[in-house]
Formats: C-alpha cells, structure tokens, sequence
C-alpha cells in the first residue's frame, strides 16, 4: 500500500460554493477562474464539474484553456492575462477564446495581424492594483483602437481590486473613483470584482463578477471565516499516524531542534511534509486534526512528515486519522500560525 496521504476534493461543496456565489450576485455572469490549475485543485476535474453551472472559465495562459478544450469543456473561455506570444492570437481566435489585452505589445500585435475570427476583447486598466492594465494616461486610447477594430466583435472592460479583502482601506475608493471615471458614457460590460469584493461591495457586481478563492471555499474577507459566507472547503488534506511515542522531559523535535518538550509528551509522526504541500513555514502551535480532536504541529516541518503533540488526544494510535486542513479545520485558521 502507498503512503496514506490525500486531497479528498467533494465535487458537492464546489457545486455548493458556486450557488452560494451565484445568489449573492444576482443577474450578473460568473467568470470561474481555474487559473493555476483550478487553484491546485485540478483544472480539468474542476471545470468539467463546473461547465454547467457557470458563463464563462478564466484561465492565466492559452496553454491551460486548450487544455480545457481538449478535455470537452465547452463554456467561454477568458484569457485572463492575455496572449504572451504574437501568435497566440490566431489560436485564441480560432478557439473563440475571449482576449485579455492590457498592454501595448499585445494591441500592437492585434492590429497588424489579419485574424481568421473576430475576437472578444476586455481591456484591463489599471485603478490601483498597479500589476497588469493600461495605465489611466493611455487607458483611453487603447481602448478606442480596440473598440474600432474591425475584428473586434465585442468588448468589455476589468480592473482588479488590490485591497477589497478590507473594505475600510482607503485605496478601494480610490480604485473605485477611477473605475467610474473611465467607464461613464461608455455603454459596455464591466467587470470589477473578484471574490473579496463580490462580498464587500455588491453595489460593484456590474455585468461579470470573477471569483477565485472562494469557489474552492477559501475565505475572501479579512476576519471572516469562509464557513460565516456559506462557503465550504472543496479540499480536505488528510493522512495517517505513522508512529507514537511518549518522548521524555528535555527530548528536542525535528531538524533544528526547534522544539523542546516541557514534560513528557506523546509525540506522533503523521505521513506527509512540504514534499506533499503542506507548508515548511508552519510553527509550533500549527493545528491539525487527530480523528476530529484538534491537536498541533511540534517541530519543523519535514520533507514527507509532521510531528504533532498528542496531549489533547493520548489515545491516539498508529493509523489513526490526521486532518491537516479541510473539513472542520478551515484552511485560514491553519495560515493564520504561519505568520
């Protein structure tokens, strides 16, 4: 038998989440973005299930959107970072990829390419995210020769939030006042929000909302457990005990001898490490779950194994169950010792 070590993911709560954010943002169209492999979740497994339930997939590259294709995805497909070579244009318009151009070079290429398709375009602007988008000075221009290119069939315009997980900083209204600026008078779709603010400005939902985080069930505010949102998590990390023992008063744990015992303690080894995923930063004190008891991480993080200071479960044997995130241990109470 293999090492016991999984990520269970429940096709129910991806479904669940998805509902969840369609009845928070009424009549506006859901881009689910899948981008980095459907957040390490699968983008294939997670767009098959989610073909039916959304308007359209948002994806970093042209790599991952083929590969949908090839995998029988039919719902629209939005570039979200645009194309990264000259000839990804034709492809993307062969395929009825939606195109994301939110730099010079991209625009350039586009207008002195004859394409086999008219394109769907969104221009990016740049409110305050100050990461991909037009900035403000030329926003207006790009946008014009986009708008009257002849194999631009349809556009839209995004931006991003840089600081909508906390609905008090100062820059949201600062992004928001831009936003409104460049967009009046122009009778287009609109696309503002991703998944923080999907929560914390509804008033913002516009014609498309994009989610990310919160589709897998993470949560999107500052302070707010995903669980208070009605989301649940899709991934549960889950091993087993490989080893308990009682170490001795004064026994030191793991690489570094960064922890000491300060009184005889069960120790137990559970079968998985950064090799895995799960993150060599964890502290002492990082909880995990030994058959539903919540119990910590002792120790530095290991290539395939986690020490785990038993106390608050002495019964526990080898074999027994160990969450490391998911059901019942939310994956931002478990980042929340990392810091």
């Amino acid at each position: 038998m293999s090492r016991p070590t999984f990520a269970i993911l429940s096709t129910q709560n991806l479904i669940h989440n998805i509902k969840v954010i369609r009845q928070k943002v009424g009549n506006a169209k859901i881009v689910a973005m899948v981008k980095a492999n459907g957040y390490g979740h699968g983008i294939k497994s997670t767009a098959l299930i989610l073909d039916n339930e959304i308007d359209l997939f948002g994806v970093a590259s042209i790599d991952e959107a083929l590969e949908l294709r090839e995998a029988g995805v039919k719902s629209p497909i939005l570039l979200a970072q645009g194309i990264f070579e000259e000839n990804e244009l034709s492809i993307a318009a062969n395929q009825n990829f939606h195109i994301t151009f939110h730099n010079t070079t991209q625009v350039e290429w586009l207008l002195k390419n004859r394409l086999p398709a008219p394109i769907h375009a969104w221009i990016k602007i740049n409110t305050g995210m100050c990461r991909l988008g037009f900035n403000m000075d030329i926003a207006n221009s790009m946008y014009e020769k986009l708008k009257n290119h002849q194999q631009v069939s349809s556009i839209k315009i995004m931006a991003h939030f840089a600081c909508a997980n906390n609905s008090e900083h100062p820059l949201n209204k600062n992004q928001i006042k831009l936003f409104q600026e460049f967009t009046k008078d122009k009778k287009i779709e609109l696309s503002i929000c991703n998944s923080a603010a999907i929560i914390n400005f509804p008033e913002l939902h516009h014609d498309y909302v994009r989610p990310g985080i919160s589709i897998y069930g993470g949560a999107p505010i500052d302070g707010v457990p995903a669980k208070d949102l009605g989301l649940k998590p899709v991934m549960t990390l889950q091993t087993e005990l490989m080893s308990m023992q009682i170490m001795p008063k004064g026994s030191y744990i793991g690489y570094n001898a960064r922890y000491q015992c300060d009184e005889n303690m069960p120790i137990g080894i559970a079968a998985c490490g950064y090799g895995d995923g799960y993150s060599v930063s964890a502290k002492d004190g990082t909880p995990v779950l030994v058959n539903d008891i919540k119990c910590s991480v002792v120790g530095r993080v290991s290539m395939d194994m986690i020490a785990i200071d038993l106390r608050n479960n002495p019964s526990a044997k080898v074999g027994d169950k160990v969450t490391l995130w998911g059901d019942n241990l939310p994956i931002e109470e478990v980042a929340k010792s990392y810091k």
